[in-house]
């Protein structure tokens, strides 16, 4: 039996798998050293920033203009298309998923749920904005005016109940939107919260009372004692 040949082949098989090891963590420190820089930080959220800042000036000024709240607008824009990035948008400049109905411009088709249904498409993002705005002084929007411009909440539900969209979850989503990129304050308005969600404040506010009254408590225990102790100290002293 060759024992040169054996060990040859063994030393051999062993360097192989020690430069394997070698390259496997290289590979793994490569990845967690750079992989941070090279993986784009929240794309989306860039993405809609960018959308809010484009668009801020002409949803100010359909605000002044029709009475809609800019966030409303900004946000149904975000929603209807996804930051200007969905089919709508890119190929019809169509920013807020408005169909045809009896249309005359240019139309794009687009297939939603098999069926093929004609939108409106328009010459620049800023028409559709128009667009929109004109859309929602139709008589079949006009409740939406009874409610204040800083009452985001009442004109997302009101989008929805008018029949702006079918999704049941479509006031939810703009709310969010609004709350997430704190568009109310381009209405002048503040965060609104439910009463749910005043309730819960002031329970955290009662317990936190509580907390820092037993807390006060426990000091004036520790007070006394010590001050107690202090006083048996000192008549031990005298005597």
């Amino acid at each position: 039996m060759n024992y040169n040949l054996i060990r040859y082949n063994l030393r051999r098989k062993f360097i192989e798998n020690i430069s394997k090891i070698k390259q496997k963590m290289l590979f793994c420190t490569f990845f967690a050293l750079f992989l941070p820089i090279l993986a784009p930080a929240q794309p989306s959220r860039g993405r809609y920033a960018a959308y809010i800042e484009r668009y801020t000036p002409v949803a100010l000024q359909h605000q002044r203009q029709f009475g809609i709240p800019a966030s409303i607008t900004l946000a149904q824009g975000l929603l209807e298309s996804n930051a200007g990035c969905s089919y709508l948008a890119t190929e019809g400049n169509n920013h807020f998923g408005i169909k045809c109905h009896r249309w005359r411009g240019e139309h794009v088709q687009f297939n939603d749920t098999l069926q093929h249904i004609c939108y409106r498409k328009y010459g620049s993002p800023e028409d559709s904005f128009l667009d929109h705005a004109r859309f929602l002084k139709g008589p079949r929007y006009s409740v939406l005016y009874q409610f204040d411009i800083t009452d985001y909440r009442s004109w997302a539900q009101g989008l929805r109940d008018c029949g702006y969209a079918e999704d049941p979850d479509y006031p939810n989503k703009l709310i969010r939107l609004i709350e997430q990129y704190q568009l109310y304050t381009l209405d002048g308005g503040t965060r609104q919260t439910l009463p749910q969600e005043v309730k819960q404040e002031e329970k955290k506010l009662q317990e936190s009372h509580e907390s820092l009254a037993e807390k006060d408590r426990e000091i004036e225990r520790r007070n006394y004692h010590n001050a107690r102790q202090g006083r048996v100290a000192a008549s031990a002293d005298n005597d």
